[in-house]
């Protein structure tokens, strides 16, 4: 019986800290993202292709400051999780999948860093913000996994695979109109309009699925007014023709929220 409840206490304290290297991550992650996101929104390039920002030096200076920091924090706490992982890998085997993926993630970020300054390459550009996304994607994972209420080891179906697969795909296509935009190429904003109603048809299937089942309903709703929001800053910043530095970051800045959201949603169905 004291065995048992031991076990129990180790398993709880085991929880917590899962919690807290998931929801620690999750906001590195995102300060990374926004970070990463501001600076591009405003990076101009000259007829030469010199890139400049329209940012006061200090200001620039202080974001980059962050995204360094923030970047460093997330290798040692990826290195933490790793440690703990080990130690608890017959305890708690369900970590062991977002843990790859984070360590997946920040290494593809970490070798891609020195090319990102300047976005010379459109490809390092998207391959940044979609590893980043995933990155803050498998933190939020983790701590949802360790919560008390989370559905366990319950596999997810295909279709909600699919729909954090268009959620991926959609953001990447964003960050692919972002770069080609600063060579005022056009046409990817288009493929990103066509992901992304693509992407809400999927996710909004997923709502209507389980909208006669028991089981996280304020979650529901987070994930569809997200949705809403995203979908409807994109229409606001389609029909403008200089897009708003602030609301291009703010509908940027939902994706990784919605994709937490529907993370959360997807842990804790029934």
């Amino acid at each position: 019986m004291r065995e048992a409840a031991n076990l129990s206490t180790t398993d709880a304290s085991s929880s917590v800290w899962w919690r807290r290297i998931g929801a620690l991550g999750t906001l590195l992650a995102l300060s990374i993202l926004g970070a990463s996101i501001l600076l591009r929104l405003t990076s101009v390039l000259d007829p030469q292709g010199h890139v400049s920002s329209t940012l006061a030096a200090p200001i620039e200076q202080a974001i980059r400051l962050l995204h360094r920091v923030c970047a460093s924090s997330v290798g040692l706490l990826t290195l933490f999780a790793v440690a703990l992982c080990w130690k608890q890998r017959q305890a708690a085997p369900r970590m062991k999948q977002p843990v790859l993926w984070i360590v997946a993630t920040t290494l593809i970020l970490a070798l891609i860093g020195p090319l990102t300054p300047g976005y010379r390459l459109a490809g390092v550009t998207v391959l940044n913000v979609g590893c980043g996304v995933l990155l803050l994607l498998s933190f939020w994972w983790l701590r949802e996994s360790a919560a008390p209420d989370a559905a366990g080891n319950r596999p997810l179906d295909a279709f909600s695979w699919a729909a954090m697969a268009a959620l991926l795909v959609q953001v990447g296509t964003g960050a692919a109109a972002s770069a080609w935009e600063m060579r005022a190429v056009h046409w990817p904003a288009l493929v990103h309009l066509v992901t992304g109603l693509f992407c809400a048809i999927l996710i909004g299937a997923v709502l209507l699925d389980q909208r006669s089942k028991p089981g996280p309903l304020g979650r529901r709703w987070v994930v569809a007014g997200l949705l809403a929001g995203q979908l409807l800053l994109g229409y606001l910043l389609m029909w403008q023709d200089e897009h708003s530095v602030a609301l291009s970051f703010v509908h940027a800045m939902l994706a990784p929220l919605l994709a937490g959201a529907l993370v959360s949603l997807l842990k804790h169905l029934p």
